[in-house]
């Protein structure tokens, strides 16, 4: 196309030239064909040369214009030439394609007819086709219309036939409908028949019981009798029906009642009758007034009212009791005569008897005149209706107290007490000293609370008095340097103002104490400073006042709650309810910041029983079972303060550092010292363990083998199923040991039986013996199972409160306080005594004096015998001048001392007297019959029979350590005073500082005299002094105390061993505290596995046998839990082995309190363990784990090897042979699970049988028996004599004498053979078989480890041995491992059957 454009233009050119040059070539161009214009073309410049030529003169410009267009058109003529060929080729070109192009088409054009030829007859082929299909149609239309018409005939038919059925059916069915509707109206009218018969029954049962009853209630006895006439004869009338059982029921209570009260009729008339002519004796006199209480008690505890029943007898009782008060008591007055009429004719006086009368009496038997202020106030409390019997002695004895105080308030002088302060600066701790000298600052002489002199009025006088209470509110003019406590004190002075009408005011002790405290308390948190302050306050001090104001300035002042431990449940209830009315009337502000304020919250914490008996009484909204978190003032007891710390742990807000906000206030701080258990396990259920704990119980009770409880381990995936099985056989045997009312008691409300504790049902204790023995007896269908979780080191958990403050009767030994010095940071100081700081007024303390016929102050007796006959001759002399009191070394000597010091008094001519004269203050007496405790208590400090005047004589005493303390022996003979004051005889020097200090506290009490002689038996002392290598000194004349003070150092040194030995397992508590704490609170999600929770269980369980870095090691099993990063206070002292009860001397190294370090010593390798938990398959019966205690006897255990040449094979998969792996694995146990009171035998096997290490103590002979162990070998002989070793072994451990009867006994044996070579009569074991079934060892225990395959019948006969010792319930159990590459393994089992503690506490 191009070249075609080209020549166009070319042709364009050209005929503009031939225009210019003529119209020739133009008209030749039309005539030619298609060539002419290019023949004309080139013929065009002749034909103009010729013209030019023959014109010859035309112009030159034509020229010039022709000349250069004849040029460009004769190029224009080549280039058109070249284009021509060009074109010429194209065309040929274009007519070959063209041609081919046809022929294409028409070949397609054949084709496409032969298509439209095929696709024809297709059509005609589906026209025929379509047409068969229509008349297929057609027909089968017409087949399924002839169907349907006949279906629809059918189908007439059968809904014809099928609704003439089911008219049938209707019919039927109503018909039997009217039958049950008329069988129902028959039984309807039958039951509103019976209910009309139960309602007539019901009917005659109102109307003729009630009487009955209301002659019960009203407590009458004739018209008690008049109402059970009607009820004459045994069978009841039939108009009672159904309502027989009750009707029966109230009808013998009724008769039952009405014997009780004939026999309290006959008491009274019987005695009335005898005392209507009054008996001679006051002794005699005192019987009849003691049948007659007794019989006015059972009348109130039967519901008898006798003044219903009897009128004149009350008076009678009441004449009877006042003729005796006038006779027994030294001075009678009208005080005493209303306190007999108000017990006579007091409703219900429950635990009141007539021991606490006598004792009501004698606290007010004083001459009226010299005591009025007394006696008026002791009236008031008396006439006081809202005071009950039980209240009188406590409320006499707080009276007495206080008028003994006020006798010496005016002598008290602030220039001593801060001389008595300073006289102990020397011993101080500087930062103490300092608090002391800023209370002296804050409260010199010149500014005391009240200016009292011997000029000032009568304390008495009511207007004295409301001067004294203005005088202490007032604060002075500018700085009150008293703050709150001023507030403390007129609160206080105003609540016992109200109840008793008498004055209190605070001691300068007192005060000067408590501003030491607050100086404490506001001191900064720096590292010298100390944590805890503990203050010596003696008995008697006031030291409840103390505390009670430092709980209300802690609260008031600093804004943080406060817990007070009190471990004596009767102190702590009495100082809770004393200053009840204090707390209540201080007031704090709400948390809203808007001014309102609210009252001060306090609760006291007592035991759920004692919460459930309170009500809804008025006393129920301040008591708890539990420490609650939001009372400001809490009064507990130290196991309180541990559960409420266990609860934050398993609580939901875990709030480990809300301890910031309260301070610990101690009263008495043995709960600080702890030198032998430091640390608490918690137990938590899981329910997971517990059903396959029920499973377990299941399979034991239906029998299972030991095949089946192998094949559960080896199928179970649950980490615990091995510990589950183990510790539920031996509960399972422990449990059916459990005794009724010992061990348990049934709890109807539970519907179950619930743990004894202290002599309590207590329902919220756990034990897994005795959830097995409640599923034997088939009480509950499921097991709680319960594992340890949580160990709580008391130490660190006292640290975590913001301060500790102590106040103590003694703070004890120079060991205890080095201790309380490093592990709380404590400090200390001491309150001088009351009477020390008053001018002129005397204070006492027990002295020493010399007795008996050597006249000396200390005896030491070599025998038991000789001692009694020292103490007779010592006690029998003093009882001429004085009262004496005899402290026991235990309950059990006490009870023995009396009755040989009542035979001692008879031989010496006292005869029937010496019942009276020698009487018994033990423990055993107190829990048998209390009121007569409480009678000899009283007795005590009196005359014997009715002496007077110079010819007195006094009784000798006898009690037990703990009557050695906190008990409260009354002297107030002026006489006794006069002779040296109560005689206290302790026959054993306690080892403890603070308990000698509390023995002798006992006597010198307020401003009373005291002294004391000891005699003592050198033989229990002999193996301290042979432990110490000293012998006890003798007595040397005189008042020389070297005895007692000897024994004392041995006890601070026995003090200090033990601290020492329990640091380790002291500093391991408080690793896994620390490991605890930090799961709990902050990753509480890794316990949902099941391994991970193994692992925690294993160091709970395992803790006194791991170090720290143990402890750290099994911690960081657990997966995505690293302990290197936790912080601990911590130090790794090895492990713990031996229980804290171990002793030893030297310096005392706990554990400094500083700040936490990292733990970085601890491994960060992780190990997961399995998840999941399987399902149980049925076991055997069997022994379980024993639990290892602390305090509890020595283990015996002895290995049984065999030693035969099979032993020196080494396929044990390490380069020990099988004998040699065993020497391994027992050094092993006896260096980690066998403690050093336990004794250690071995005995080999196999020609013969030898015994290698007789039953030898650790502790003595641990390195000889480790190094014997050390140095066997295997023989170089055949044969294996096992049935006559297991024989021998058991013949040790029953020898008598070897260990005390509970002691737990242990045989652990392996073989890896059959028997051969043992003696004929026992080739079948049958010795060891008749022994265990007639007199086995006692508290048995066996492992049995056999390698390799043994005999069916040896097999059996070893299982046979197993299943009696588990039947006796010991733990047995039999290892058979297939070769000897277990050895190592089944010695673990026995390692974890010595050392694993599987027991814990609960929250209380």
């Amino acid at each position: 196309k191009s070249r075609l454009k080209v020549g166009s233009a070319m042709a364009s050119s050209m005929a503009v030239a031939l225009q210019a040059g003529g119209a020739q070539p133009q008209a030749d161009a039309q005539q030619g064909g298609p060539y002419a214009g290019e023949q004309q073309v080139m013929r065009t410049p002749r034909s103009r040369s010729r013209k030019v030529a023959a014109a010859g003169s035309q112009s030159k410009e034509v020229k010039d214009i022709v000349a250069p267009m004849v040029s460009n058109l004769m190029d224009n003529m080549r280039n058109l030439e070249k284009t021509h060929q060009e074109v010429v080729k194209m065309l040929v070109t274009s007519v070959d394609e063209r041609a081919a192009l046809e022929q294409e088409i028409v070949g397609v054009r054949s084709e496409c007819e032969r298509r439209i030829q095929e696709e024809r007859v297709s059509e005609e082929r589906l026209a025929q086709e379509r047409a068969a299909a229509s008349k297929q149609v057609a027909e089968f239309r017409a087949e399924c219309e002839k169907r349907i018409t006949k279906e629809q005939t059918e189908l007439q038919g059968k809904m014809a036939a099928f609704r003439a059925e089911c008219e049938l059916k209707v019919a039927e069915e109503t018909a039997a409908m009217e039958r049950k509707l008329e069988e129902a109206r028959r039984q309807t009218d039958a039951q509103l028949q019976a209910e009309r018969r139960s309602t007539d029954q019901v009917r005659h049962v109102l109307s003729e019981l009630p009487p009955l009853q209301a002659a019960m209630e009203l407590g009458d006895v004739g018209l008690l009798e008049n109402e059970l006439r009607k009820w004459k004869g045994d069978v009841l009338p039939e108009r009672f029906g159904e309502c027989k059982g009750v009707v029966e029921a109230v009808v013998k209570l009724a008769r039952e009642r009405l014997i009780s009260w004939r026999g309290v009729e006959h008491v009274l008339k019987d005695v009335l009758k005898q005392v209507e002519r009054l008996p001679g004796t006051t002794a005699a006199l005192l019987e009849h007034c003691h049948r007659l209480f007794r019989a006015l008690k059972e009348a109130q505890l039967t519901k008898m009212d006798l003044r219903r029943s009897h009128p004149q007898a009350t008076d009678r009782i009441c004449e009877v009791l006042l003729a005796w008060q006038e006779r027994a008591m030294s001075h009678s007055n009208r005080v005493q005569k209303l306190i007999v009429r108000k017990v006579v004719n007091w409703p219900q006086l429950g635990q009141f008897d007539f021991a606490d009368l006598d004792i009501c009496l004698r606290l007010v038997d004083r001459q009226e005149q010299g005591n009025e202020v007394f006696l008026t106030r002791a009236r008031a409390i008396v006439e006081d209706e809202t005071t009950a019997p039980k209240d009188l002695r406590s409320l006499l004895s707080h009276v007495e107290t206080m008028l003994f105080f006020l006798k010496y308030t005016k002598a008290e002088d602030l220039r001593l007490t801060h001389a008595e302060f300073r006289k102990q600066s020397s011993k101080l701790d500087s930062t103490v000293a300092g608090y002391l000298s800023q209370a002296e600052r804050d409260y010199p002489p010149g500014a005391e609370l009240v200016r009292l002199t011997e000029k000032r009025g009568n304390l008495m006088d009511g207007k004295e008095v409301a001067a004294v209470l203005e005088e202490i509110r007032r604060a002075p003019s500018g700085k009150d340097n008293l703050g709150i406590f001023r507030d403390i004190f007129y609160q206080w002075a105003v609540v016992m103002k109200s109840k008793f009408d008498l004055l209190v005011l605070p001691h300068h002790t007192q005060v000067v104490c408590l501003l030491a405290f607050r100086a404490f308390l506001e001191a900064g948190r720096a590292g010298a400073e100390p944590h805890a302050l503990i203050a010596q306050v003696g008995t008697g001090e006031g030291k409840s006042m103390i505390i009670a104001a430092l709980a209300l300035y802690v609260v008031v002042a600093l804004r943080k709650k406060a817990h007070i431990v009190v471990d004596d449940e009767t102190l702590l209830e009495r100082d809770f309810w004393t200053f009840k009315p204090l707390f209540d009337a201080f007031q704090v502000p709400t948390t809203a910041r808007n001014g309102e304020r609210r009252g001060i919250s306090s609760i006291l914490c007592v035991s759920e029983e004692r919460v459930t008996a309170a009500g809804r009484g008025p006393h129920q909204s301040s008591m708890a079972a539990r420490v609650d978190p939001d009372a400001d003032i809490c009064y507990c007891e130290a196991k309180h303060v541990q559960s409420f710390y266990a609860s934050i742990a398993r609580g939901e807000k875990r709030d480990f550092d809300g301890y910031e906000g309260r301070v610990l206030i101690l009263d008495e701080v043995d709960a600080l010292i702890i030198d032998e258990e430091p640390n608490e396990a918690f137990v938590y259920p899981n329910p997971d363990l517990s059903d396959m704990a029920t499973s377990v119980a299941e399979a034991l009770a239906s029998g299972a083998s030991t095949e089946h409880i192998q094949e559960a381990l080896r199928t179970s995936p649950h980490p615990a199923t091995e510990r589950v099985i183990r510790e539920m056989t031996k509960e399972w045997a422990h449990g059916r040991k459990l005794k009724a009312s010992d061990d348990f008691v049934y709890a109807k409300e539970a519907g179950r039986y619930c743990a004894v504790q202290g002599g309590r049902a207590n329902p919220k204790a756990w034990s897994l013996a005795l959830e097995c023995r409640n599923f034997q007896d088939g009480l509950c269908r499921e097991i709680l199972f319960q594992e340890r979780l949580f160990v709580m080191s008391r130490p660190r958990v006292f640290r975590k409160y913001h301060r500790i403050l102590g106040l103590s009767g003694s703070i004890g030994s120079g060991a205890e306080r080095t201790f309380l010095k490093q592990t709380y940071r404590a400090a200390f100081f001491e309150v001088p005594p009351f009477l020390k700081t008053c001018r002129g007024s005397p204070f006492h303390e027990a002295v020493p004096v010399g007795l008996g016929t050597r006249r000396q102050a200390v005896y030491v007796e070599l025998t038991a015998e000789a001692q009694l006959a020292r103490l007779a001759e010592v006690a029998f002399e003093a009882r001429e001048r004085v009262p004496v009191l005899v402290i026991a070394r235990d309950r059990g000597q006490c009870d023995q001392l009396v009755e040989a010091l009542r035979q001692a008094a008879r031989s010496r001519g006292l005869g029937g007297a010496s019942t009276d004269m020698v009487r018994s203050l033990s423990r055993t007496l107190y829990e048998s019959d209390p009121e007569q405790w409480k009678d000899n208590l009283n007795r005590s400090t009196l005359p014997l029979g009715d002496s007077s005047g110079a010819e007195k004589c006094w009784r000798v005493t006898v009690t037990d350590p703990r009557g050695g303390r906190g008990t409260d022996y009354r002297v107030d003979d002026p006489v006794v005073d006069a002779q040296g004051g109560l005689l206290l005889i302790p026959t054993a020097v306690p080892t403890s500082q603070r308990e000698w200090t509390q023995f002798l506290g006992r006597t010198a009490r307020q401003d009373r005299h005291g002294q004391f002689c000891a005699v003592l038996c050198a033989s229990d002392y002999a193996a301290l002094s042979a432990k110490y290598g000293e012998p006890l000194p003798e007595g040397s004349g005189g008042t020389s105390l070297d005895a007692v003070e000897a024994v004392i150092r041995w006890g601070d040194r026995e003090v200090a061993g033990r601290i020492r030995a329990s640091a380790a397992l002291y500093n391991c508590g408080v690793r896994v505290n620390e490991l605890c704490e930090e799961l709990f609170g902050r990753r509480p999600e890794l316990l949902r596995d099941p391994a991970a929770r193994e692992h925690l269980v294993e160091i709970c369980q395992r803790l006194r046998w791991m170090s720290v870095r143990e402890v750290d090691e099994t911690a960081a099993r657990i997966p995505d839990f690293q302990p290197a990063r936790i912080t601990t206070e911590a130090r790794d002292l090895g492990r713990p082995v031996e229980p804290p009860a171990k002793t030893g001397a030297g310096s005392v190294d706990v554990v400094s309190a500083r700040a936490p370090t990292s733990a970085s010593a601890a491994p960060a390798a992780a190990a997961s363990g399995a998840k999941g938990a399987g399902a149980m398959v049925s076991l055997r019966a069997g022994g379980g784990l024993p639990q290892s205690t602390i305090d509890g006897p020595p283990k015996v255990v002895i290995f049984c090897l065999d030693w035969s040449l099979s032993m020196l094979s080494q396929d044990t998969g390490t380069n020990l042979t099988r004998f040699g792996t065993c020497v391994a694995c027992i050094r092993r146990i006896l260096r980690d699970q066998v403690r050093n009171q336990d004794l250690v035998g071995v005995v080999g096997f196999g020609a013969q049988v030898e015994t290698v290490v007789l039953p030898t103590a650790k502790g003595v002979g641990g390195a000889q028996v480790d190094a014997q162990i050390a140095s066997l070998q295997a023989q170089m002989l055949g044969g294996t004599c096992f049935f006559d070793a297991v024989s021998q072994c058991l013949q040790q451990l029953g020898q008598a004498g070897l260990a005390p009867p509970e002691a737990p006994r242990w045989l652990v044996c392996l073989t890896d053979g059959d028997d051969l070579g043992s003696r004929r009569e026992n080739m079948g074991g049958e010795l060891v078989t008749r022994a265990l079934e007639t007199s086995p060892p006692a508290n048995l225990n066996m492992v049995m480890i056999t390698v390799g395959k043994l005999k069916e019948k040896n097999l059996r006969v070893i299982d046979g041995w197993v299943d009696r010792v588990a039947a006796a319930g010991g733990f047995a159990q039999h290892l058979s491992e297939r070769n000897a590459a277990a050895i190592t393994s089944a010695f673990s089992v026995v390692a974890e059957c010595l050392s694993a503690d599987v027991g814990g506490a609960t929250e209380c």
